[in-house]
């Protein structure tokens, strides 16, 4: 038996989406510009959900052929190990748009783009190592590794990406003559 992220686990995904996003418009008054840069993060995090965990595999022949809990043998607790292939590169890439998105979404420092960027990698090595128990194998590895690459993407789309748009939008403004109060103003209130 395999679960892939459709059926009942999309349709309460959606349905947590329409939820957050009732409760954000309603009750905290967020504009519908900060629905929209929230929505956008929301499918990002969908998709890094469903590449990450999914899809778990479940059978019995398979946790035969495998030899049962493998799960900790296989499991990498020595930074950079195996040194850097596509899948670190992979890794990095995957959340280099988190450390661009958040800002958007709050009040971003490095400080807090470092902890969620470390958090984010934690909690999927450990959705990863809490499938492999349940299904009792696994085919994908628990790596600090993955950790450590997941860290760095954040943190390159903070300080490369968003300062580098940051620049960009002050350039722009000041180039153009714009009221970038007004505009920052309104990002913030949203």
């Amino acid at each position: 038996m395999a679960i892939y992220f459709e059926g009942p686990v999309l349709y309460s995904f959606i349905l947590l989406y329409f939820i957050i996003a009732l409760i954000m418009k309603f009750k905290f008054k967020k504009s519908f510009t900060y629905i929209l840069f929230f929505t956008i993060m929301y499918v990002y995090f969908c998709n890094v959900i469903n590449l990450t965990q999914f899809p778990i595999y479940i059978d019995d022949d398979q946790r035969k052929a495998f030899g049962g809990q493998n799960v900790w043998k296989e499991m990498n607790f020595i930074p950079l190990r195996d040194g850097f292939s596509m899948t670190s590169f992979y890794n990095i890439l995957m959340t280099v748009p988190l450390g661009f998105g958040l800002p958007f979404i709050t009040k971003a420092s490095f400080k807090k783009v470092f902890f969620v960027g470390l958090f984010a990698g934690i909690l999927f090595e450990t959705g990863q190592l809490l499938s492999a128990l349940y299904a009792g194998y696994t085919f994908r590895f628990v790596d600090i590794d993955d950790v450590i690459f997941n860290l760095s993407g954040a943190l390159i789309g903070y300080l490369i990406l968003f300062k580098l748009f940051k620049f960009i939008f002050n350039f722009c403004v000041k180039k153009f003559n714009l009221n970038s109060n007004a505009i920052i103003n309104h990002i913030h209130n949203t």
